[in-house]
């Protein structure tokens, strides 16, 4: 997929060419730091979260699942899933930033469409109010940035998963280790599963090389 038709026309000079303040990190209002990230990080994510997608689907066959994805960025993640599990899977983007880019005539006309997100009061009670037993949280380089922003994060996601029969974590991590540390996403999934684990049975499947991990909840 060429994706460089996000920022066809947009031209801001590279990082390393550059000495504004958002130099070396994602300034979600910054157009031109939108554009940076998207050129240098927006394939090589795309790419892998369709890998960890085509892991999951042999995990749930052909199930259509419903897909929550927390820290969505723009939404390239359901283009992903689309590709992997056809265009009637259910898809929530749930993205507490406001991208820049956005508002370009670049992402409004993108094809295939990018979807529309939710705020994280909106997404909690999208997750907490769906029946689906196929209900899949997806953390696409996310967790860190998630858990250091959020307050009782752990809590809230435990509230909207008690009454679940089943769910799946999907999380992959990200292709750059200076923007996001493992420990921390990691310490916040433990904190969801221990405080789930009287009700829930929980197998953990390694994917990516280590890289990522799909975490089957079942009754």
């Amino acid at each position: 997929m060429k994706i460089e038709k996000l920022w066809t026309g947009l031209d801001y000079p590279k990082c390393d060419n550059c000495e504004q303040e958002c130099k070396g990190h994602l300034d979600y209002k910054n157009l031109c730091s939108n554009v940076n990230y998207l050129r240098e990080y927006g394939e090589k994510n795309l790419n892998k979260n369709k890998e960890s997608f085509g892991e999951l689907k042999k995990v749930i066959g052909d199930a259509k699942p419903s897909i929550f994805s927390f820290g969505c960025g723009i939404g390239l993640d359901c283009i992903a899933a689309k590709e992997v599990f056809g265009d009637n899977i259910k898809y929530y983007g749930i993205e507490k930033c406001n991208w820049a880019i956005k508002k370009t005539e670049n992402c409004q006309n993108f094809e295939p469409v990018l979807p529309q997100t939710f705020n994280y009061v909106d997404g909690l009670f999208l997750l907490t109010s769906v029946s689906s037993n196929d209900v899949v949280l997806c953390f696409f380089n996310s967790l860190y940035s998630i858990s250091q922003n959020e307050r009782n994060l752990c809590e809230q996601f435990v509230k909207a998963l008690q009454n679940k029969k089943s769910f799946y974590i999907l999380c992959d991590y990200t292709v750059n280790s200076t923007y996001h540390i493992p420990r921390l996403e990691n310490d916040l999934i433990e904190c969801i599963l221990k405080k789930l684990s009287p009700k829930f049975t929980f197998k953990r499947l390694p994917i990516l090389d280590g890289k990522g991990t799909i975490v089957v909840a079942t009754r």
